[in-house]
């Protein structure tokens, strides 16, 4: 349900506020986190295992599987040694994403409405920091959560959870924008609202089929849906 008080908004970076992936070498990226875990002594057969499952998945199971054997110094130094090698390659988007349509005047109408914003990424937290002052719109933003060695990513709640401890707001008054399905179903692990707008690839069967609460197609839709207490229900 749409919170009746609504105190903090949790976006997510890429692809919903800009476009930091068309811009990054990911096919790099994944072989240089692959050659991360390599050099850490991770089994070479569970590394090439996951690794079929695409970058981002591929560390989160690295991760669980070493945490079953390792301890959480360990498991952390060894995410940390794989997200460094990865922030190299995001780093190329810097300077030349863009922000996604509607993005700033949308940012600014929250801001003027005193409704708390925060993001929760995937992407490295130093390289999303770095988006958002080239682009002008760090202000908004009261904490940027990115990969942190100690934290699980999303579709994990974690990234979420700790986005809303530190702007100290509410889980029941909060919700969570975003465009992929890892998206939805962390906000819904967290228990929140969550509303997608869908980008490049992303089906909106299939984030329905993930539990997404609204589906729009640009940021512009959002200052309608949130003067209204939500979406319509007629």
């Amino acid at each position: 349900m749409f919170p009746k008080k609504l105190e903090g908004i949790v976006f997510d970076l890429d692809a919903t506020l800009v476009n930091l992936g068309g811009f990054v070498n990911w096919r790099e990226a994944h072989k240089k986190a692959f050659e991360a875990y390599i050099k850490c002594n991770c089994p070479e057969e569970m590394v090439q295992r996951f690794s079929k499952k695409g970058l981002f998945n591929m560390i989160n199971l690295v991760r669980e599987e070493n945490i079953r054997t390792l301890s959480p110094v360990q498991v952390e130094k060894i995410q940390k040694m794989a997200y460094d090698s990865i922030e190299e390659c995001e780093a190329e988007s810097i300077e030349k994403c863009e922000l996604m349509p509607g993005c700033d005047p949308v940012l600014e109408w929250i801001k003027e409405k005193r409704i708390l914003m925060g993001i929760a990424t995937s992407n490295s937290e130093e390289v999303a920091k770095k988006i958002l002052e080239v682009k002008g719109i760090e202000h908004y933003f009261e904490t940027v959560v990115g990969r942190r060695p100690n934290m699980k990513m999303k579709p994990n709640p974690d990234p979420i959870m700790v986005c809303l401890e530190e702007m100290k707001v509410p889980l029941e008054n909060s919700i969570m924008i975003g465009d992929s399905i890892k998206d939805v179903k962390a906000a819904k692990a967290a228990g929140i609202y969550v509303i997608a707008v869908p980008a490049f690839f992303t089906k909106n069967d299939a984030l329905t089929e993930a539990g997404v609460d609204h589906i729009i197609q640009s940021l512009d839709e959002l200052p309608l849906i949130i003067s209204g207490g939500g979406p319509s229900r007629e």
